[in-house]
C-alpha cells in the first residue's frame, strides 16, 4: 500500500471515531487497572519461600509464550468471535508500515491499544489460573502469577504504544527500546508479518524460529508458518 493510500485509510478511520471517545481514558484506565492488580497481588504475599520466587522466571516465560500464541493465533487468523479485533488488527497493518510506524493523531489509539473487552479477557483467564492455585493451597503462587501477568499486559500495551510513537531522544538513551522498535517495525513488512510476533521481548520468537534474521531471504519468509 502506498503512503497516499495509507493516509486515506487513516483519515477515514479517524473520521469515524465516536465524538465521546477519550484517548486519555483509553490509555489510563487499563493501565491503572493493571497497576492495581499488580499492587494488590504483591500486597497479598505472605512469607514467600525461595522456591516460590524461583518460579517467577517460569511465569514470565509463560506470559511471553501466551503473547506470541495470541498474536499468531488470534490476530493473524480469522476467529469468528474475535472478528472485530481481527478487523482492527488488519487495519493496523494497513496503516502502519515498516518505514512509517508513527501515529499521526491521538485518535488512532484504538488501532494500537487493546480494546477494553480484549484487555479484560486475558486478565479473566489469569484469574482462573490464580483461583486454581489458591484452591490448591498456594496463595503466594496465585499472587505471583497475577502480579507477573498484570505486569506483562502492562508492558505489552506500553511497549506497543512506544513502537508507534514518533521517534524520540529517549531511544538514544535506551538501546533496548530502539531494538524493540526495529524488531516490531520489521513485523509490519508485508513479507515479514509472520516473523517477530513478540512485542515485549522476542524470547518465544527465538524458541519458535520466528525471529527474523538478516539473510534469511524472501523465500524463507514465504515458507514460514503463520
Amino acid at each position: 500500500m502506498t503512503a497516499a493510500a495509507r493516509s486515506e485509510v487513516r483519515q477515514e478511520f479517524v473520521s469515524r471515531i465516536p465524538a465521546g471517545y477519550s484517548t486519555w481514558t483509553h490509555l489510563a484506565l487499563p493501565s491503572l487497572l493493571a497497576l492495581a492488580i499488580l499492587a494488590a497481588s504483591l500486597g497479598a504475599l505472605r512469607q514467600v519461600e525461595a522456591w516460590q520466587f524461583a518460579l517467577l522466571p517460569a511465569f514470565l516465560v509463560a506470559g511471553n509464550a501466551v503473547e506470541w500464541h495470541a498474536h499468531r493465533g488470534l490476530l493473524h487468523r480469522h476467529v469468528r468471535i474475535l472478528a472485530r479485533l481481527h478487523r482492527a488488527h488488519s487495519l493496523h497493518h494497513r496503516i502502519y508500515a515498516t518505514d512509517d510506524m508513527a501515529m499521526r493523531d491521538p485518535r488512532e489509539l484504538p488501532l494500537v491499544l487493546l480494546p477494553w473487552d480484549v484487555f479484560l479477557l486475558p486478565m479473566a483467564v489469569v484469574l482462573l489460573v490464580a483461583s486454581a492455585l489458591g484452591a490448591a493451597g498456594q496463595p503466594n503462587l496465585a499472587a505471583l502469577w497475577m502480579a507477573t501477568a498484570a505486569a506483562h499486559v502492562l508492558a505489552y500495551e506500553w511497549l506497543h504504544l512506544l513502537c508507534h510513537l514518533p521517534p524520540a531522544r529517549l531511544e538514544r538513551h535506551l538501546p533496548f527500546l530502539a531494538a524493540l522498535r526495529r524488531h516490531h517495525a520489521l513485523h509490519h513488512s508485508p513479507q515479514l508479518h509472520r516473523f517477530n510476533l513478540n512485542v515485549t521481548l522476542p524470547l518465544w520468537d527465538a524458541v519458535r524460529g520466528t525471529l527474523w534474521q538478516p539473510g534469511r531471504g524472501a523465500a524463507a519468509a514465504d515458507r514460514a508458518s503463520p
